[in-house]
């Protein structure tokens, strides 16, 4: 796309950087239902699409067009997703600012990431086995548990002060090794990860993997086995393949 295809009053949305020598899918569109096209520079390009400059990218369905059109390119190769919501004037900036300055750097990352995607596993803890679990592991805790159990709300607050304390403080131990166990499992299938979130009550594990194409399907298998090792304690769920969001450092 040149400057002399953007039309007055628009600039240009950058999705993503790619090899230049590879050919985006056919007749794909982005935000405002606009063409996406691609701004060469070297070994590497910009996917960009038009968007118009009077308002500032945020919408639900912006977000959505942003993922429609990563997930449109994984298929086809390397991509590095530059961060949502990125809008240049023309494709000279695109060029100045995105491209140009990191050319090597870029050109480096899509070689790391080429036959590399990304999955997310997130797992999730079933509340009452958990707390039963804890429950049954330290007296002092199921001490105050049946101290407090019967007691009218207003009453023995700093027994169930401490209560709360203590639930919390296993509970956090008990995400953690979780968290290191899953992680220790998945860790021969995968080429790296990253915690997306610390480990806790809400849920033991949220990580991204970047994966070998070819060995998806031994992921989903290892997962796979941990969940049914997990059955009703834990509730894993993995989403992919994705263009490596969380894989990018800081492009």
């Amino acid at each position: 796309m040149s400057s002399a295809d953007v039309r007055p009053g628009t600039g240009l949305f950058v999705y993503a950087v790619v090899r230049a020598e590879r050919d985006l899918p056919e007749g794909l569109v982005g935000v405002d239902g606009n063409p996406v096209a691609l701004v060469p520079y070297g070994e590497i390009g910009a996917v960009v699409g038009e968007i118009a400059l009077d308002r500032p990218p945020g919408r639900r369905a912006d977000l959505t067009a942003y993922s429609a059109v990563m997930e449109a390119l994984v298929p086809g190769g390397a991509v590095a997703p530059i961060r949502f919501g990125y809008v240049l004037r023309d494709d000279h900036e695109v060029v100045a600012e995105v491209l140009a300055p990191r050319e090597d750097e870029l050109t480096d990352l899509l070689e790391q990431l080429e036959g590399r995607v990304q999955y997310n596993v997130r797992a999730s803890y079933v509340e009452d086995t958990v707390l039963a679990e804890i429950v049954r592991g330290d007296p002092e805790i199921r001490r105050l548990r049946d101290r407090t159990r019967d007691l009218p709300e207003d009453a023995g607050v700093g027994d169930r002060i401490r209560l709360g304390e203590l639930v919390s403080q296993t509970w956090e131990r008990l995400a953690r090794v979780d968290a290191d166990h899953l992680l220790t499992v998945v860790a021969p299938v995968v080429a790296a990860h990253a915690v997306r979130r610390e480990p806790g009550p809400s849920a033991a594990l949220d990580a991204a993997l970047l994966v070998e194409t070819e060995r998806s399907q031994e992921l989903e298998d290892t997962l796979e086995m941990l969940a049914e090792q997990a059955s009703g304690r834990m509730q894993l769920r993995l989403v992919g393949p994705l263009a490596p969001y969380d894989f990018v450092g800081t492009a």
